[in-house]
């Protein structure tokens, strides 16, 4: 067991999710790809949290064309479909990113993601998955679930719970054509990469 992990049970879980949300470099990210999901508080609203401070961090590893933005100072994080991580998100109202404030927003439709920097579909829309790919097509906006399947079936970032801990795959092919850049830090962390030349 690595001398963090170590450190980070004895931490509780509000004290990690805090951990995560300052997304310091490097020791940021080995924080957040650390943490187990189990053993800290049972209930969903812990899981919950550290998905919520995944995505957040995940804003600090990827890079977004210029044009990806309609305000210099805003990143937008919106959510498709009602999730129980809704409420999480919208904790994130007001940090910042990049030099950006974030700015959470729930969505009725795929096409209103257009003004969005992350896009989060819940597993209420992925019957539908397809359609709400391919009205994004190529749009500079990152696209998260909490699906097994999510990265095979085009999507961006899958959020997963391996053992006890939550896990990340990145679909780089799917990044790269709508311009994104994810750091080399979060693909060395990443369990998969699918779609890699």
């Amino acid at each position: 067991m690595g001398f963090l992990t170590v450190i980070l049970r004895r931490l509780s879980l509000h004290r990690q999710t805090s951990l995560l949300r300052l997304g310091v470099g490097g020791l940021g990210a080995v924080l957040l790809f650390s943490l187990p999901v189990s053993g800290y508080e049972e209930t969903s609203s812990g899981e919950y949290k550290l998905k919520a401070a995944f995505i957040f961090n995940f804003t600090k590893f990827v890079e977004w064309p210029g044009s990806a933005f309609r305000t210099k100072n805003e990143l937008c994080i919106a959510t498709l479909g009602r999730s129980p991580l809704d409420r999480e998100l919208a904790t994130l109202n007001g940090k910042v990113s990049q030099g950006r404030r974030i700015v959470f927003r729930q969505l009725n439709s795929p096409e209103e993601a257009a003004q969005c920097q992350v896009l989060f579909i819940s597993r209420s829309e992925l019957v539908r998955l397809e359609s709400v790919l391919d009205s994004l097509g190529d749009l500079p906006v990152l696209t998260v679930s909490d699906s097994d399947e999510f990265c095979g079936k085009g999507g961006m970032l899958s959020l997963v719970n391996e053992n006890v801990r939550i896990a990340f795959d990145v679909n780089i092919r799917a990044a790269h054509s709508a311009k994104l850049k994810p750091s080399s830090q979060l693909l060395k962390l990443a369990r998969k990469i699918y779609g890699r030349p």
